[in-house]
């Protein structure tokens, strides 16, 4: 499989091409292969790039062509695409000819120049890889849709750029018109995809879904993809086909989503599971703490040490990383940050030392509105919830690895610093219940994943369920197992917290 990336844009590998279109045609047919219906194609690829999607298209209609009519044939309204990038269109074009020639065709595809985003002709298919990009270092691009009707009906904040492909896919098909779309994963549970979920669930069925734990490009490793399709239908509620690395199944589309419109890919086994959880718990974990992001600084070279600076003492605070927190308990720090808030008073050392970096610090969006001075870490947060006790959650990690401190923890932005709302919330019974295989049951198909990691970000952790006991004994029975695993990890013990949990969502 070969790529090129280009103007945003990781191409469709061949075999992975060939897979979408397959599914697309198929949806299209529905076994009845007849002449009016392939007469009737319109198919659409709204971001069409370097054509690694239409090429497989175009000899796959040419085939079904010979099949249906005895001849290879050719007709011009079959297929048309998009793409802004003039360059990648007149490349398409050639390898349009290309094929049409080895067919002993004539004729030329549909290609145009030009924002697939802004089209208003519709469509019975459309077959997409749409751009992925995320509108913090993309504004003007995001801006031209923004302003638009369609994209100030869709926007939401912190959304990725091919969300507005999806949605712009539903408003072009026709009336039981289906698209298949190569994505990443992340939206089935994002909080910028509240939209185009609901945009989705009110137009029509998904018809499969296939997700992988990995990425589908060896030059963009850092995704984790789905391929979906998506038939538009009204008053249906239709089954979906679901594969996942370690299963297959068969859902109603009305069942996929949760009561916050999420999109949760589980069995019905282990539906079940989630129904018994949320009827057996009293609280969300939100009810009962506080989560909190670590500290932003807007420059690290400038604040952050890897050796202790006797100079700068009275500043220093020991700061971790998120791969210093482990089960239970922490290894100890090994960096040390200049902790600078609206609270401190430099000394001229200190303040000779930051003129340093002065030029970038200055940049920094909060300093130029003067919400901060230009010396001051960019978020430094509530000091407090780095000296009280509190569990230490990583943003990501393979599994559920929450650990306790009750010193001076100070740590990064994707470290969560947790602390109750209430004195009489015991936090080590909150450590417990994280740490045991009834959290991360749950988690594994209502959080969210990036690959084989789970990202523990604030929102999925609050609204996470957890029974939280009126009996004392019980609170105490888990606070002294934590204790022990605090000062020493044992599996038997651990084996003693899970068992307890899963008792209480066993009733």
């Amino acid at each position: 499989m070969v790529e090129k990336r280009y103007n945003y844009k990781v191409y469709t590998p061949s075999e992975i091409a060939k897979s979408i279109v397959k599914k697309g045609l198929d949806l299209y047919f529905q076994g009845e292969f007849t002449k009016e219906k392939l007469d009737n194609l319109k198919v659409c690829d709204l971001s069409c790039g370097n054509g690694n999607l239409l090429l497989p298209l175009l000899e796959e209609l040419i085939h079904f062509s010979k099949k249906i009519m005895g001849k290879y044939s050719y007709n011009h309204q079959w297929i048309t695409g998009y793409d802004i990038n003039k360059e990648a269109i007149n490349l398409t074009k050639l390898k349009i000819k290309e094929v049409l020639k080895y067919y002993n065709l004539d004729g030329e595809i549909n290609l145009i120049v030009g924002n697939g985003l802004l089209v208003e002709e519709k469509f019975n298919l459309i077959l997409g890889n749409p751009p992925y990009l995320g509108e913090k270092n993309n504004k003007e691009v995001f801006q031209k849709i923004k302003i638009t009707d369609f994209g100030m009906k869709y926007y939401e904040g912190k959304m990725d750029y091919f969300y507005f492909f999806i949605e712009k896919a539903v408003e072009l098909l026709e009336e039981g018109g289906s698209f298949v779309y190569l994505t990443t994963n992340y939206w089935l549970k994002a909080d910028s995809g509240k939209k185009l979920r609901s945009t989705l669930k009110e137009n029509g069925n998904f018809k499969e879904i296939i997700f992988y734990d990995n990425s589908l490009f060896t030059k963009a490793k850092g995704q984790h993809n789905i391929i979906f399709s998506w038939r538009k239908e009204n008053c249906v509620d239709d089954k979906i086909e679901i594969k996942l690395p370690d299963k297959e199944f068969t859902l109603y589309n009305k069942e996929i989503y949760d009561e916050n419109l999420k999109i949760i890919l589980a069995d019905n086994e282990t539906r079940e599971y989630n129904k018994r959880v949320l009827e057996i718990s009293n609280y969300k974990l939100g009810d009962l703490v506080n989560i909190n992001q670590g500290i932003v600084s807007g420059c690290d070279k400038a604040f952050v040490f890897d050796k202790y600076r006797e100079k700068f003492k009275d500043y220093l605070k020991p700061f971790y990383k998120n791969k210093d927190i482990g089960k239970y308990s922490n290894e100890k720090n090994s960096f040390w940050i200049l902790y600078l808030d609206k609270d401190i008073k430099l000394n001229k050392d200190l303040e000779e030392y930051l003129e340093e970096y002065y030029d970038e610090l200055s940049k920094r969006r909060e300093v130029i509105k003067g919400q901060i001075e230009w010396w001051q870490l960019q978020w430094s947060r509530d000091r407090k919830i780095f000296s009280e006790p509190k569990v230490l959650v990583r943003q990501r990690c393979k599994t559920n690895q929450f650990s306790y401190d009750e010193g001076e923890f100070f740590g990064s932005a994707d470290i969560y610093f947790i602390t109750t709302k209430r004195k009489n919330i015991n936090i080590f019974y909150i450590l417990g219940f994280m740490n045991s295989t009834s959290f991360l049951q749950w988690f594994k198909y209502n959080g969210k994943t990036k690959g084989k990691n789970y990202e523990f970000y604030s929102t999925p952790l609050k609204e996470t369920p957890i029974y939280y006991p009126e009996k004392e004994e019980d609170i105490v029975y888990i606070e002294n197992l934590v204790k022990k695993q605090i000062e020493k990890y044992t599996d038997e013990i651990q084996g003693k917290i899970d068992d307890y949990f899963i008792n209480i969502f066993s009733r």
